[in-house]
């Protein structure tokens, strides 16, 4: 077996299981708005990894690498992003969680399952960290002599390993138990995840901003 393939995999698998904004996304719309929006935002992500692993297979990466101002614009979008999602933390009001995100024919909230998609890919597709991510992937698993076909298995397998993380923790935390123990400190995680995302994306303006400086 390539030890590229088991070096990948590892990284993979790190990543993954590393707390950041995908899995506080995840977190959140599992708990809240229970399995199908948890599932359909893991899905999300992995859609938005296709993304990743598209540009970085066809050498756009190597554009973003070689121009600063390109990966600074990319950095400022998700910057912002992260702070609208920690505007929406705080200020959203606090509503039932529905077993499924379904569009009701009767009054109340609507939910739509794509929505928890929808979240999941923007998330992680505007995240730097993900894009930074996958820069480095291919600059140190892969070569000008790395055949093209080894290339997509590669960006495959985290695809792969990132998703189906992803999946299994929304199924874990949208059991009844778990989102029983929400209700009561409901408010708190979303705070919580409010002043994560936030800090991230001030953190990333104020380091764009040194650069103009």
């Amino acid at each position: 077996m390539d030890s590229g393939f088991l070096q990948v995999f590892a990284v993979g698998v790190a990543v993954a299981v590393a707390p950041g904004p995908d899995f506080f996304m995840v977190l959140r719309n599992s708990l809240s708005r229970g399995r199908l929006a948890g599932v359909m935002t893991a899905l999300g992500i992995g859609s938005a990894l296709v993304v990743h692993v598209v540009y970085s297979v066809l050498g756009l990466a190597l554009i973003i690498a070689s121009s600063p101002a390109v990966f600074g614009l990319i950095r400022i979008c998700g910057a912002l992003y992260l702070i609208y999602i920690a505007a929406r933390c705080f200020f959203s009001r606090q509503t039932d969680m529905p077993d499924a995100c379904v569009q009701t024919e009767q009054g109340g909230a609507k939910d739509s399952p794509l929505r928890g998609w929808r979240e999941g890919f923007w998330c992680n597709l505007l995240n730097p960290k993900a894009a930074l991510f996958f820069l480095s992937i291919f600059s140190q698993f892969m070569t000008p002599d790395t055949p093209s076909a080894l290339r997509w298995i590669y960006g495959a397998e985290v695809i792969v390993i990132v998703t189906a993380w992803f999946v299994l923790l929304a199924l874990f935390l949208s059991t009844g138990r778990m989102r029983s123990m929400y209700a009561s400190v409901a408010r708190w995680i979303d705070g919580g995840v409010g002043v994560i995302f936030g800090g991230v994306g001030c953190s990333i303006l104020v380091q764009e901003a040194r650069k103009v400086l």
